[in-house]
């Protein structure tokens, strides 16, 4: 999210905050059945971010600073891997118009420990200073995952 959309992004946060809360009131009064639990599989976090490459200036965070923010950011941080997907993303401009906006998406599975929370933290606010955005956007999801 650029520099430029600052204002609604408390907006934002709570209409997202909102829709995460009824998606979980959903869950909890029962809207589907529980994952069956298969041997090998064990409880994890899906933890994604949505990265927007506009920049204030209206330039693009280009592929090769995105490599480098991946290399120096994310890698450390998870040396056992992540996912990185292509996205595009759309939201609505404080003067009404609808801003298409090319992003990526980071996508980690890890434990329930905190420290990968702190490390994602970590990620999101080097993202914000490197690339001069308003918020990186987190969604954590309870999950089961094996390998």
């Amino acid at each position: 999210m650029t520099g430029r959309s600052r204002g609604r992004g408390h907006a934002k946060a709570r209409g997202v905050a909102a829709a995460l809360l009824l998606l979980l009131a959903a869950g909890c009064a029962g809207a589907g059945p529980a994952l069956e639990v298969l041997p090998g599989s064990q409880a994890v976090v899906r933890s994604e971010l949505v990265f927007g490459r506009l920049k204030p200036d209206g330039s693009v965070v280009t592929d090769g600073e995105w490599r480098t923010f991946v290399d120096e950011q994310v890698t450390p941080r998870f040396p056992d891997g992540f996912t990185v997907l292509d996205v595009l993303g759309q939201y609505r401009a404080r003067d009404g118009r609808i801003q298409a906006e090319p992003s990526k998406i980071l996508l980690i599975v890890h434990g329930l420990d905190t420290r990968p929370r702190a490390a994602i933290q970590e990620i999101r606010d080097a993202y914000r200073r490197l690339f001069q955005q308003e918020s990186v956007l987190l969604i954590e999801s309870p999950a089961r995952a094996g390998f």
